[in-house]
Order: structure tokens, then sequence, then C-alpha cells
């Protein structure tokens, strides 16, 4: 029984990193480069919730709405004023301005929001027992939230023409260009769209802990090993990197302390890349 609740704290924990490195994930394949201050947008996305929520009194959901649309549309600008203009020089370039960007967000947000641990103003979670395991209901948010934006996103990516831009700039932004794509507004729409996953990660996030202003360098780390471990593969090889590294997290629990959790989670990394080096995805190139 011991086991099963944890394997059920393990599926929460993947559903959370499914949400929080799908939008990472999508920068990376069109961008072609690691945007280390999307983590930094996962807080932006919190905290905004929490100051219209817990500060200004706001009802959760309109709070949540409107925080996952600041965090869009902060995404969006900085997409189009840093990265935009310096994409010519290469993703060494855009992944250290990235590092530059997450210094001033963090920045900013600790100014803001000062220290302390931060919490929504919600009602108590409540426990749920499913034969015998348990889950609360913020967390079953989590869980369907996650099962959604998976849905939405692969029915966008494959049925809207958009989303087909989108797909083809992943795939070769040169040829792309050559057939007709405009690669200005393809790239645009999905920062908006990597940056709104990134809202929603931040929403979700409250809901299940408590947050401070540090939460960001921790999400990253985890973040980083979902997309290494997941490769360059389709949006379904994010999802099972994101089961199998909540899963191995948490179910480590049962033989060694919970501060070890991220260790574990680069470890199993580590052990993929040894005898998988292109990740679960199994391709070397975009």
């Amino acid at each position: 029984m011991l086991f099963g609740q944890f394997v059920v704290t393990g599926i929460v924990t993947g559903c959370f990193l499914i949400l929080a490195t799908i939008g990472f994930s999508l920068t990376r394949r069109v961008e072609g480069f690691l945007n280390i201050a999307h983590a930094e947008l996962i807080g932006v996305s919190a905290f905004t919730t929490w100051a219209l929520n817990a500060e200004l009194g706001w009802h959760i959901l309109p709070a949540a709405l409107c925080g996952i649309l600041v965090t869009a549309l902060l995404g969006l600008a900085i997409g189009r004023l840093v990265y935009e203009p310096i994409r010519s020089r290469g993703p060494a370039t855009l992944l250290i301005s990235s590092v530059g960007v997450a210094f001033v967000i963090g920045g900013f947000v600790d100014v803001m929001v000062g220290v302390g641990i931060r919490s929504f103003d919600i009602p108590l979670a409540k426990s749920l027992r499913f034969f015998g395991l348990r889950i609360t209901n913020y967390q079953l948010i989590l869980v369907i939230l996650a099962t959604l934006s998976v849905i939405a996103i692969a029915i966008f990516l494959n049925k809207t023409r958009i989303g087909l831009s989108i797909r083809a700039m992943a795939t070769d932004p040169k040829l792309a260009s050559l057939r007709g794509i405009d690669i200005r507004k393809t790239s645009r729409a999905a920062w908006l769209l990597a940056s709104g996953l990134a809202g929603v990660a931040g929403v979700v996030l409250g809901l299940i802990s408590t947050l401070s202003t540090d939460i960001a360098f921790g999400q990253i780390l985890q973040i980083i090993a979902v997309a290494i471990l997941a490769g360059l593969g389709s949006l379904y090889t994010v999802i099972v990197a994101g089961l199998i590294v909540g899963l191995t997290m948490d179910l480590s629990v049962l033989w060694l302390p919970a501060g070890y959790r991220p260790l574990i989670a680069f470890a199993l990394v580590i052990l993929v890349l040894v005898f998988r080096p292109e990740g679960l995805a199994g391709r070397k190139k975009q």
C-alpha cells in the first residue's frame, strides 16, 4: 500500500514536470536553444496569481487566468525584444542571454515579493481516496490540467495551421521559410504557447505547495533533467520522460531521504544517456 501511495505521488510529480517541461522543450526545438529563463516564468505566474488572490482578494480562478495571461505575454515580449534581435548569433549566445534574463526576472520577483513563504488564499486541501490510495483535490486538479493541456497541445500542433507551421519550423526553419511559412510570426506564436504553458505550471505549483522566491532554481534543474531524458523527440517523449522522472524521484523516498530526490533525477538521466545518448527519442538531430 505504501508503494502504491508513492506511485500516486510520483504520477502527480510527473504531471507537474510535464506541464513545466513541454514549453521548455517547445522553445528548444523551435528556437534552437535552452531557455533557462523558462523556469522564472513559472515563478512569475505563481506570484502574479498569489498577489491577485491573496493580496487583492480575487477568486483563485480569475487570478489564475490573469497569471497565465501575464506570463504568456511576458514570455512573448522577452522573445521579441531580447532573443529575436540576437537569434542570428547562435544558440550559445541565446543560452547565455537566457541566464541573464533569468537573473533579471528573479531579481524583480525578489524585490516585489520579498523573502518568506507564500501560499494561495484557497481552502485547505481535501483528501480523496481511491482503492485505498490518497490524493488531494488539488493534486487531482493538477493531473486533470496536465492531461487536458497535453490533449489540447496535440490537437493544436496537428490540426491547426499555426500549429503545423510550428512543427515545420521545429523540423527545419530554412525549409519552412522556403515553403512560405512566416518564421517571425510562427516564432512569436511558439513563444506565446510555451510561456502560457509555464503559466499553467506556475498556477498548479501554487495549488500543491507553498511558494518562495527561489522556486525557479529548483524547477529548472528538474525541467532540464526531463528535457535531456526526452531528447529531441515529440510531445509524447516529454510525457514519458516526465512520468519516469516523477516516479523515480518519489519512489526513491522509500529508500533514501527526500532531500536526495533531485540527485536521483539526474542520476537517472546519466544512467539512461550512458546506454541511449540521444535520450528516449533516439534522434541525434532535428
